[in-house]
C-alpha cells in the first residue's frame, strides 16, 4: 500500500457509519506497526473511543488529561484577559474540538492557539506570565506568535494568522470583532472558524501527512457534515485574501482520503473554488503523490513547487516573497519588544 492509502484507512474511524467490525478488520489487516501510525498522526483516542482497543488506550488517558489541564488554563486566561480588556479568540484545534466533537478530549490537541489584536501582543504576553507561563521565542515565527509554557499547557499566542504576506489583506481585526462566546470561552464566528480550516493548513502545515496530521482533515470532514456555513461571506473573504486555491487544495485533499465517504457539501465547495486547469493539474500532482509529506525536510522546494502555487494569481507570490524578507529583517525588532518580558 502507499503511504496515501493508510492516511485513507486511518480515517475510517472519523465516520460514525463505518462499523466497529470494520475498524477491527482494518487493524488486523494493517499489523501490528498500524496503531502506532494512527497515533502519531493524531487519532488515537478516536480509534480508541470507537474500537476499545488496547493500544489506543494510553493515548486516550494521556489527552483526557491534557484537556482537563487545556480546559483549567482557558478558563483561568479568560478571567485575566477580560481583567485585562485584552480582546482575544482560541481558534483551531481547541476550538474546533469544542463545536465537533461530543467528547472533546477524543479530538488530539498538544497546545492551545490564541489570536490577538497586533498591539496587544507585549500586554498578553505580560497577563500570561502573570499567572506563571515563560516565553518560548522562535526566531523563526517571531514576527506573528510566540510560545509561552506552564506545567505541561503550551500557549501559542498569536497576532498574526500567517506569515506576512500571505494574505493580501489580514482579517485578524475583522476575526475578533466578530467573535463568539462558546461557555467560558471566546472563540471565531462560525464562518470565520471554516476561513481558518480551509487556509491555515494549507500554508502553515503544507497539506503535508506529518505536518498536518489526520486530526486536521478529521476536522474539516466533520465541520462539512455537521455546520451550518455561510458559504457566500467565506468565499469572499478566499477572494479578498487571495487564497481561494489554497482552500481549493484543503478541500481536495480531504477528499483524496475520504474517497470512499461522501462528505456533505464537498463536491459543492472544491467546483466552487477550483483554480485554473494547469495550477489544478499541478497541485494535484504535488497532492496525489503526497510530495508536500516527501519534500517536508526541503523547506525551499516545498515553498518554490507547492505554497507558491497556492496563492490565486502571480502577482501574489512576490508579496509573500517580501513579506518573508521583511519578517527576517525586523526578527532582532520582534525579539526585543518581548525583551523587558523576558528580564534581559
Amino acid at each position: 500500500m502507499t503511504r496515501l492509502d493508510d492516511y485513507r484507512q486511518a480515517m475510517h474511524a472519523v465516520f460514525p457509519g463505518v462499523s466497529g467490525e470494520e475498524l477491527h478488520r482494518v487493524l488486523d489487516e494493517n499489523g501490528p506497526e498500524f496503531p502506532r501510525f494512527i497515533i502519531d498522526y493524531g487519532l488515537g483516542p478516536l480509534w480508541h473511543e470507537r474500537t476499545g482497543r488496547e493500544e489506543f488506550l494510553d493515548c486516550r488517558r494521556t489527552a483526557e488529561a491534557l484537556y482537563l489541564a487545556q480546559i483549567h488554563a482557558l478558563e483561568e486566561l479568560d478571567a485575566v484577559f477580560a481583567a485585562a480588556e485584552i480582546e482575544y479568540i482560541v481558534f483551531k484545534g481547541a476550538a474546533n474540538r469544542e463545536v465537533l466533537f461530543s467528547n472533546p478530549a477524543l479530538r488530539a490537541c498538544h497546545d492551545l492557539d490564541l489570536l490577538v489584536h497586533p498591539g496587544d501582543r507585549l500586554r498578553a504576553a505580560a497577563a500570561l506570565m502573570h499567572i506563571g507561563y515563560t516565553l518560548h521565542p522562535d526566531n523563526h515565527s517571531i514576527s506573528r506568535e510566540l510560545v509561552l509554557r506552564r506545567g505541561g499547557v503550551d500557549i501559542d499566542l498569536h497576532w498574526g494568522l500567517l506569515r506576512t504576506g500571505r494574505l493580501r489583506v489580514e482579517p485578524v481585526a475583522g476575526m475578533l470583532q466578530r467573535r463568539r462566546r462558546v461557555g467560558t470561552t471566546w472563540m471565531p464566528h462560525a464562518d470565520d472558524a471554516l476561513y481558518l480550516l480551509l487556509v491555515h493548513p494549507a500554508f502553515a502545515k503544507h497539506l503535508a501527512g506529518w505536518n498536518m496530521g489526520l486530526h486536521r482533515v478529521a476536522d474539516i470532514v466533520c465541520w462539512l457534515g455537521t455546520q451550518e456555513s455561510n458559504w457566500p461571506y467565506v468565499s469572499d473573504l478566499l477572494s479578498r485574501t487571495g487564497v481561494r486555491t489554497a482552500a481549493w487544495a484543503t478541500l481536495r485533499w480531504a477528499e483524496l482520503l475520504t474517497p470512499s465517504h461522501e462528505v456533505v457539501g464537498l463536491h459543492e465547495a472544491l467546483n466552487g473554488f477550483c483554480p485554473r486547469r494547469l495550477r489544478r493539474a499541478w497541485l494535484e500532482k504535488w497532492l496525489h503523490d503526497d510530495m508536500p509529506g516527501r519534500y517536508r525536510d526541503k523547506r525551499w522546494i516545498r515553498l518554490l513547487g507547492f505554497s507558491a502555487f497556492l496563492h490565486d494569481s502571480v502577482g501574489d507570490v512576490p508579496r509573500a516573497a517580501i513579506g518573508r524578507y521583511r519578517d527576517l529583517r525586523r526578527r532582532e525588532a520582534d525579539l526585543a519588544a518581548f525583551e523587558e518580558l523576558l528580564g534581559e
